[in-house]
């Protein structure tokens, strides 16, 4: 058996762990009679056509896949906090705190760059306990992120899958990231921050208000989205 065998084996045992999300979040096609009723009549014509439509040897791929996508977010949640650790303990050991300090870190350096000059300490500290906070839901039920820093940490999470992908050839969904964009995030609007075009748009208030978008700056990165928490330690 080949390592990246062994690997798949490995992905497909630890991905039953993740029970926060359904097999059909993860990309899996049931049958349509395997849909309850509720299911089956929030199908359009076009759904309904589509799931028909699919073989059995479609769905066996699908459910492989799912179960594969599962086992690599497991993996990759705990690569991400070991690395957030890492990143958290080289700044510890600098006097003083630059962006090329942060280009080098494992995870920091996915977060929005133009706010790099402001990943210090404190908020590598804030930022591993609300990553920490997010990989849990994957186990005790997925809710949707509770905060701007917790939808950058599912970025970074969704990062490390790639990683994964690669370096072990996984045959995972296609076109998966965008899928489970879908479906564990609120929205995308957090994307702006990784923009160019859009530089300095988290304190023009007008444009905020006129695009319905709740508050960018970094020092608002922790606060919760309306009926959500966070944990008291990011505050």
């Amino acid at each position: 058996m080949t390592g990246e065998e062994n690997y798949i084996e490995h992905a497909l045992h630890v991905g039953e762990e993740l029970t926060g999300l359904s097999l059909e979040q993860l990309g899996f096609e049931p049958r349509l009679e395997d849909l309850s009723e509720d299911q089956r009549n929030r199908l359009d014509a076009e759904d309904l056509e589509w799931t028909s439509s699919i073989t059995p040897e479609q769905r066996d791929q699908s459910l492989f896949q799912a179960k594969l996508l599962a086992g690599a977010l497991w993996e990759a949640s705990a690569v991400l906090i070991d690395q957030l650790f890492e990143d958290l303990n080289g700044l510890l050991k600098l006097d003083r705190i630059d962006r090329q300090d942060i280009a080098n870190t494992f995870v920091l350096s996915g977060l929005p760059p133009r706010q790099a000059n402001q990943y210090d300490v404190r908020f590598t500290q804030q930022f591993l306990v609300i990553a920490a906070d997010m990989t849990g839901a994957l186990s005790r039920g997925w809710t949707r992120p509770s905060c701007v820093a917790q939808e950058l940490a599912l970025r970074c999470l969704f990062d490390q899958v790639e990683i994964i992908q690669d370096l072990y050839d996984l045959d995972l969904p296609d076109e998966w990231r965008g899928m489970l964009e879908r479906n564990m995030l609120e929205d995308t609007d957090s994307e702006m921050l990784y923009q160019n075009a859009m530089d300095g748009f988290e304190g023009d208030v007008e444009l905020n208000m006129q695009l319905g978008l709740v508050p960018m700056k970094i020092e608002d990165w922790f606060e919760p989205f309306n009926d959500a928490s966070v944990p008291p330690y990011v505050r």
